[in-house]
């Protein structure tokens, strides 16, 4: 089969004929119809994200058809269309138990990164990770599911508790998971202020539905929120940069309000006072990707035109090095997809 290989930390992705992989105890081989390219697969290729073991296939926003079926893995069949999920888990611990597998205890890593990835025609997967893929739903648009619209998911609905009329900003509003955020904060009800640089992602924003968009770089973000709530502050923030906007994102929370923390890629220093959370008695949380069940929804919420997956752009394997770019360029309004078989969408 053909893949994307990486062979050596921050060099060149390279075409190479591979053996097809075959599956184990538990796995499906399944044949990858798309796969999106997103920021973390740059983390991985500059080594600034978690160790990974050469030569690698990047990829982890997968969406194929089912190809083999290995011993135990028997509740997919040949030709089934599935999506993946993102993280590695065991299955058994206490969180997992719980339906939190998204901090489980024994944390096995990252598909396209402890295991090869969708960056190939071919990929085997744990049969525990997958979701049915709605007939509607193409493939590209599959491959948006579990990351780009499922990290959003899981972060307003699980972790904020989102509720109607509720004011939301958006930090990072026009890049992959930011445009779906909007999205899906309109679903729920709330009013939707989107923040990101340039006017581009600016009406990007506008047209994923937010009724407020800021570039923060031209105007005071603290200010625009006052003026939005009339003076009230907002209920959430959904923050997607890290330390560039949290200052202004949390000086604009109200009493009561939310922060979830999903994304950080502009540093890891923020200096808070703790007397601001406990006088306000705001709540600050992290969230990680997405639940298999809940995934399951979000398949569902496409599957009824209740979220749009928003596709950049189709292209061969032979692309990967330019949409690598095209990421870290900050340029990609949505995600761009990879074909690795060079077919339709359908």
């Amino acid at each position: 089969m053909r893949a994307v290989r990486l062979e050596e930390f921050g060099g060149s992705l390279i075409v190479a004929e591979v053996p097809v992989p075959q599956p184990g105890a538990g796995q499906v081989l399944v044949e990858v119809r798309a796969c999106a390219v997103d920021r973390f697969d740059t983390a991985i290729r500059a080594q600034v994200r978690e160790r990974a073991e050469l030569p690698l296939i990047l990829g982890h926003e997968i969406s194929g058809v089912v190809a083999g079926v290995g011993e135990g893995a028997d509740r997919w069949r040949e030709g089934d269309r599935v999506v993946t999920s993102l993280y590695l888990t065991c299955g058994y611990c206490r969180w997992c138990r719980r339906g939190r597998e998204t901090i489980c205890e024994n944390f096995g890593g990252h598909i396209g990164v402890n295991v090869p990835g969708g960056y190939a025609q071919y990929t085997v997967l744990p049969a525990s990770n997958l979701v049915g893929l709605p007939e509607s739903v193409d493939f590209p648009a599959g491959s948006l599911l579990a990351n780009v619209i499922g990290t959003p998911f899981h972060a307003l609905v699980k972790r904020m508790r989102l509720t109607p009329a509720e004011h939301l900003i958006v930090t990072g509003g026009g890049g992959g998971v930011g445009l779906h955020a909007i999205q899906i904060g309109v679903m729920l009800g709330a009013r939707v202020m989107g923040v990101d640089l340039g006017a581009a992602k600016l009406a990007a924003m506008r047209d994923a539905g937010a009724e407020w968009v800021v570039d923060p770089g031209e105007s005071d973000l603290v200010a625009a929120a006052q003026e939005w709530t009339s003076g009230i502050g907002v209920d959430g923030v959904l923050e997607l940069v890290g330390p560039a906007t949290m200052p202004a994102t949390l000086q604009s929370l109200a009493k009561g309000g939310r922060m979830v923390i999903v994304g950080s890629h502009t540093g890891s220093d923020w200096k808070i006072d703790p007397g601001l959370i406990y006088r306000n008695e705001w709540e600050i949380l992290g969230s990680r990707n997405v639940t298999v069940d809940e995934l399951s929804t979000v398949a569902t919420l496409v599957d009824n035109g209740r979220i749009r997956p928003i596709v950049a752009g189709l292209h061969p394997l032979e692309d990967a090095e330019i949409l690598h770019q095209r990421v870290l360029d900050g340029v990609v309004l949505g995600r761009d997809v990879l074909l690795p078989n060079g077919e339709s969408p359908g």
